[in-house]
């Protein structure tokens, strides 16, 4: 059951242009009035998927468009906005809502960098600062109410199509956390693809792992992994991932999880 519980932590951490014409030219022998239209030039790879720049949970070295607004919600407890401030930095605000009042309040907001765009490999950087309140009688640590979170992560993409719209990504991210004078870190890492079967509907797969490691102790490997599996419809402005997560320990006790647990999120984009 701590294993189990171990690899579900993982979840919530480990959880983010139009076409344009040439300009007219008059082809000799015309007459001024007849006007050679070029075709128009191919979107780019962000502009027909809302979530490019995450696989199921974990994030991609892809970015959203310049100046587009994106709204994820995810199990309809986390909420989350990106905005592409460039065609390579976004920045995200998530915001884990308490239903309950034994549920804490979790903000994070992060930057994402797209340092290097080659022709179909991309790598990005990111940094990550949170904070965790619990409403309830209890605490975080000892005596605190409040968490406090620091991350910075490293992602590479490779588009396995031209237009970038099948990917495999791999990660790795370091997340420090102070509570009540107790400082823990951790590492997170994992790998993703992302496989296009129409313009509309896409494969998802993803394997994510970790290590911790608790105030005055040293880092110790998770036993076990986050195996998440489903499929994306979107459209260029909406999209919904539905599937399952499926925490798999290396000891061979994985609970009672068969499939995994379900879990759906969508995202719409303002352009």
């Amino acid at each position: 059951m701590k294993t189990q519980l171990s690899l579900l932590i993982l979840i919530p951490v480990v959880t983010a242009t139009t076409a344009a014409w040439a300009a007219p030219a008059v082809v000799d022998g015309e007459t001024p009035s007849t006007v050679a239209a070029q075709p128009a030039l191919e979107a780019a790879p962000a502009a027909d998927d809302p979530n490019i720049d995450r696989a199921f949970l974990e994030p991609t070295a892809m970015t959203q468009p310049a100046g587009s607004l994106t709204y994820n919600n995810y199990e309809l407890l986390l909420h989350g906005f990106t905005y592409g401030i460039t065609d390579r930095v976004q920045t995200t605000l998530t915001v884990l809502s308490p239903i309950v009042k034994d549920m804490p309040l979790l903000g994070i907001a992060a930057v994402k960098w797209q340092l290097l765009s080659a022709s179909r490999f991309h790598l990005a950087l990111q940094g990550s600062a949170g904070a965790i309140h619990v409403f309830s009688g209890d605490t975080v640590s000892g005596s605190s109410n409040n968490a406090y979170l620091l991350g910075a992560g490293a992602f590479a993409t490779y588009c396995l199509r031209e237009d970038c719209a099948s990917l495999v990504s791999v990660n790795a991210s370091y997340e420090a956390g102070l509570a009540g004078g107790n400082v823990g870190n951790g590492v997170i890492f994992g790998g993703s693809i992302v496989q296009r079967l129409t313009p509309h509907v896409k494969l998802l797969g993803e394997v994510t792992g970790g290590t911790s490691q608790a105030s005055g102790s040293d880092f110790s490997s998770i036993d076990g992994a986050l195996v998440s599996y489903g499929v994306r419809f979107h459209t260029n402005r909406m999209a919904g991932d539905v599937g399952f997560i499926k925490p798999v320990s290396f000891n061979g006790d994985n609970g009672d999880f068969l499939l995994g647990l379900p879990f759906v999120s969508v995202s719409y984009r303002w352009n």
